[in-house]
Formats: structure tokens, sequence, C-alpha cells
């Protein structure tokens, strides 16, 4: 590119970028045709502007073509971040800054950890998985399915043995969500589940697990079958989500199409209450049916 193709090229970003025609050489005055203070105008042209996206001016915007009620109707339906509006080609400054400070809720969320004694809070008997510490938990998922050989001695030793329903209170990738919710979600369940003719083992609380411990937990105590609570892999802003796993016939290994899920227990999703009356529910239905997953979607129960 010659030095004429390069002013010219120049002379186009700025007349694309003021809107009004105004010649930026001379003070922001729409340009008259005449030279000022010994510059020469910017040219104008007819017809739409040719420069390229990122240099037409910026301003935020909504993203949808609704009106404002209409936007506020949405945007109240969900927590989710719907018609955030935009500025050119990027979010608005606060539109950003707020994502980022959800995506670091949810970072801390996988990182947090149960305190110390939670297990007497809730009245668990305490193990933990074969995981030997939080990084090797993360980088090792199998090590979470599985019982360290010390916590395995500790429920044969003192779990309930032939229970319906034995519970397991898991971490899980948000402990946060745990600490949040399971101090209410677990009693309602134990009452829930009692009123629904079930027998429920002591609950237990395992530090470290992972979704696929209720297998090893429900074939050592030979449970007809296991539920766990445990935190949810979190999304922007949802550290505090809890999930509950249902899984008929414990067996190790057992696959996930044969287990079922109740998910987003939290005050902005399924309050406690509420989901442990849809986990009883499902349990009833399960039995009834024979199996979970996929076996009690094609029973039709």
């Amino acid at each position: 590119m010659d030095a004429k193709q390069l002013e010219a090229l120049v002379r186009e970003v700025l007349r694309s970028m003021n809107a009004d025609g105004a010649d930026p050489a001379s003070g922001g005055a729409a340009s008259s045709g005449a030279a000022s203070a010994g510059r020469r105008p910017l040219p104008r042209t007819d017809g739409p502007s040719t420069a390229p996206a990122y240099c037409k001016p910026r301003q935020a915007r909504p993203v949808l073509p609704f009106s404002e009620p209409e936007l506020a109707r949405i945007k109240a339906a969900s927590p989710a971040r719907l018609a955030q509006g935009r500025a050119g080609t990027r979010y608005p400054t606060d539109r950003y800054i707020g994502l980022r400070a959800e995506h670091a809720i949810a970072l801390d969320a996988v990182h947090s950890v149960l305190p110390a004694g939670f297990e007497d809070e809730l009245g668990c008997i305490a193990l933990d998985s074969a995981a030997t510490d939080h990084d090797d938990y993360l980088l090792y998922p199998d090590h979470g399915r599985r019982l360290s050989d010390d916590s395995r001695k500790v429920l044969e030793a003192q779990g309930t043995r032939g229970a319906d329903v034995q519970i397991i209170c898991g971490d899980g990738l948000s402990a946060w969500a745990l600490i949040a919710n399971g101090p209410e979600l677990l009693p309602a369940l134990v009452r829930e589940l009692g009123a629904a003719g079930f027998s429920v083992g002591k609950p237990l609380l395992a530090r470290r697990a992972r979704v696929g411990i209720q297998d090893e937990i429900g074939v050592t105590l030979q449970a007809k079958a296991t539920v766990i609570l445990v935190g949810e892999r979190p999304g922007l802003g949802t550290g505090d989500s809890l999930s509950i796993y249902t899984a008929f016939a414990p067996k190790l290994g057992q696959d996930n199409a044969e287990k079922d899920c109740i998910s987003n227990i939290r005050p902005l999703g399924i309050p406690t209450d509420e989901a442990a009356k849809e986990c009883a529910d499902l349990l009833k239905r399960t039995f009834a049916a024979g199996g979970g997953g996929v076996h009690l979607t094609r029973s039709g129960t």
C-alpha cells in the first residue's frame, strides 16, 4: 500500500466514525467544502459507508427487538443472562464485568471444601473417597467414585445394612452447594422417605465424592436403593446448586442410564422441601417399576 492509498484508508475510517459527517480536522464543524485553517476537509460520499464493522460508531443497544416491558418480563422469568445488550461487537462493560464475576464464583465453587466437623452438623457417618486430596480428586475422577480402604472398614462397621434407601451426602464439584442446602434438604428427605414407607439407613457424608461412589456404598450395605446429594458442576454464578441422584438395585459401575437426577436444588431453583417430596415420589415409582432411569421411562410409571 503506497502513501496515497494509506491516506485514503485513514480518511475513510475517520469519516465512518463521524455519523454527522463532521470533519475531525476542523474541530467537529460540518464540512462545507472549504479548507479550514489550511487543512483540507474530508471528502463527503453519498450512500452507505463501506467501512468495516469494527470502524462504525459503537453504542450499547438491546440485542432483541422487544419493548422494554417485554424485555423485563423475559429477564424476570430466568436467572440466565438474557438480553444483555452490546457495545459494537462486544458486551457493555458492566455486563462483561458481571460475567467475569460469575465465572469466578464457578471457579471458587469447584475448589471449595467441606469444613471440619460438617458430618456432625448433619448427623452423618464420615467417609472419604480414594482421592488423596482435592487436586487428586479433580484430576482423577475415578478416585472419587470409590471409597478409601479405611472408610470401607468404617462403613462395614457402622453402616446400616439392608435398608430400602441409603442416603449419602457428597461435596461433588461444589462443596458450597452441600453446605448451603444440605442442612435443610437432608432432614426433609429423611422425613419424606419415612412418610412414603421406606426404611432409611443412617446417613453418610463422603468427602471428595463423585456420583459413582453410591455404587460401592450400596453394594457394601446391600441397600435396595441409594440416594446421593451432591454439589453440581457449577455454571456462571451457580455455585450453590445441589443435585439428587437415585439408583435402584446398586451394582459397581452402574450405568448412569439406570439412574435418575433431580437438579438445581437451591433458593433460585427447586426448594429443598419440594425436592425431598419429588425424590420420595420418584423412588415410589422406581420401586414399583423395578428399576430407574431408562427402565422407569419405558415402563411408563
